[in-house]
């Protein structure tokens, strides 16, 4: 069977780093571990992944004994890890030792919208002092031999849209790719993504330019990579409601007929999730992410709500284990 989409760009490069397909996860702070990464690769269709957004502050060998956030595993590669912060010396010396802990590719965050991010000069801040934020970039380069990427947003605000100049800036300091989600910063998660801008900055620099924002479904992810000629499509919040949406993208592609996750593989991937979290982290850390994501992993499923706040009662990995099996099983039996 023939696509339309067979003709559209499935590669990009950041450096010598060959991206395919062009597809990529995008950071997110307490959901992109090693383990929620894995399990998105192990679905395919994913070309690139990412650590969670991290402090430069959080990257000492005294403070990473404290959070696993730079921990990854072979088959993750290639992998981006993605520093915030405001200081030039600090976040260039914490990019250095992400080189030495095996990063491919290093992504500065000037993109959070967080209140406590922002609040501290960092992720989006940036986007109002380009000249610290091209000093940041300056020394962040000088200091590794790896490529060095930009994940931002469009302005600050509507008065402040400076996607264009930060972009042109972005470029002549010796970025290798950008990222731009296209809402401000004011706007942090409501609205609608300007994709258009995606467009606009591909048109003023010659280096890999992803989009990300609003993607839900594999068709909508194409055909943004048609009409806004964007490099590659970035997907957040998406992965999380529907972690098969890269698998989906790629049947598209081929003219296959799309993957239609049923309740049972729903369930299957949150009890995979939980048990290979218990391997990596212990219990206890397994129960908070279980309950942290299980709204997200709930997403159009009937009744949902009651999924989400059993297991956020629960006080044991067991307990989540059995609400989660309880609430799938009225589905398992429709299947059968």
């Amino acid at each position: 069977m023939s696509s339309v989409y067979q003709n559209l760009a499935n590669e990009y490069y950041v450096g010598q780093i060959h991206i395919s397909p062009n597809i990529v996860l995008a950071p997110m702070v307490g959901v992109t571990d090693s383990v929620f990464r894995r399990t998105i690769l192990s679905l395919g269709g994913c070309g690139l992944v990412s650590s969670e957004m991290t402090n430069a502050a959080s990257v000492s060998p005294r403070a990473r004994s404290r959070h696993n956030q730079l921990e990854f595993m072979p088959e993750e590669r290639p992998i981006t890890m993605q520093l915030s912060g405001n200081d030039p010396d600090l976040v260039a010396s914490a990019a250095k030792t992400v080189e030495q802990l095996g990063a491919d590719i290093l992504d500065i965050n000037c993109g959070c919208p967080s209140p406590k991010v922002t609040g501290g000069g960092h992720g989006s801040a940036l986007l109002k002092d380009l000249g610290k934020m091209e000093a940041l970039i300056k020394a962040v380069i000088a200091a590794v031999q790896i490529p060095v990427t930009l994940k931002y947003r469009a302005g600050w605000d509507d008065n402040s849209l400076n996607y264009l100049d930060t972009a042109r800036m972005a470029e002549a300091a010796g970025i290798k790719a950008l990222a731009l989600h296209p809402r401000t910063r004011a706007q942090l998660y409501t609205g609608t993504a300007d994709w258009s801008r995606v467009r606009e900055v591909r048109e003023v620099v010659k280096i890999p330019v992803l989009g990300s924002g609003d993607v839900k479904d594999a068709a909508e992810a194409l055909r943004r990579l048609e009409v806004y000629n964007a490099s590659g499509i970035m997907i957040g919040r998406g992965a999380m409601e529907n972690p098969w949406i890269f698998m989906q993208i790629a049947q598209l592609r081929r003219g296959e007929a799309m993957f239609e996750p049923q309740p049972s593989d729903k369930c299957e991937f949150m009890l995979r999730y939980l048990d290979m979290m218990i391997e990596d982290a212990g219990e206890r850390m397994a129960l908070n992410k279980i309950k942290q994501l299980i709204g997200q992993f709930g997403v159009e499923l009937p009744y949902s709500a009651k999924l989400r706040e059993t297991v956020h009662r629960a006080d044991s990995v067991g307990a989540a284990r059995s609400h989660i099996e309880a609430f799938f099983e009225p589905y398992m039996t429709v299947q059968a």
